[in-house]
Order: structure tokens, then sequence, then C-alpha cells
């Protein structure tokens, strides 16, 4: 049983050595560039930017519009 135990502790710390985790951030502003920007702005230090995403958002019966923008990392 000691065995086993030690084997799945291994397994688990080497596991998530030296492993990068991905994310993303989601950000909203009433201009696109504007969202975007603030999610990038999210990207923790030396992540690098795996990708950038936008929708449209029609707020109340004015038709204006706001943006929700994903930026992702690794």
């Amino acid at each position: 049983m000691k065995v086993v135990l030690s084997l799945a502790t291994a397994a688990m710390v080497l596991g998530t050595c030296g492993v990068t985790f991905a994310g993303s951030a989601t950000q909203e502003a009433m201009d696109e560039e504007v969202a975007t920007n603030r999610a990038l702005s999210k990207v923790p230090q030396g992540q690098k930017v795996t990708g950038t995403s936008c929708i449209s958002i029609e707020i109340g019966m004015g038709g204006e519009t706001s943006y929700r923008c994903t930026a992702t990392w690794e």
C-alpha cells in the first residue's frame, strides 16, 4: 500500500512540474479595441497569447453595442 501511495504522489509531482497552464481573461467595454486591450492586459507576464475573440452585445432599447473580448494564453 505504501508503494502505491508513493508512486501516486510521485506521478502527481512529476505531472505538474514544468507545465505551463493555459488560461483566459475576459473584459467588456463599449469599444471592441478597448475591450481587447483590457483582456490582453490581464495576460500574466511571460505567457504566450494564443488568441483573442470578441462578441458584440446589444444593450437596452437604444441599440447601443457593448463588446466582450477574451484573450487566451498558454
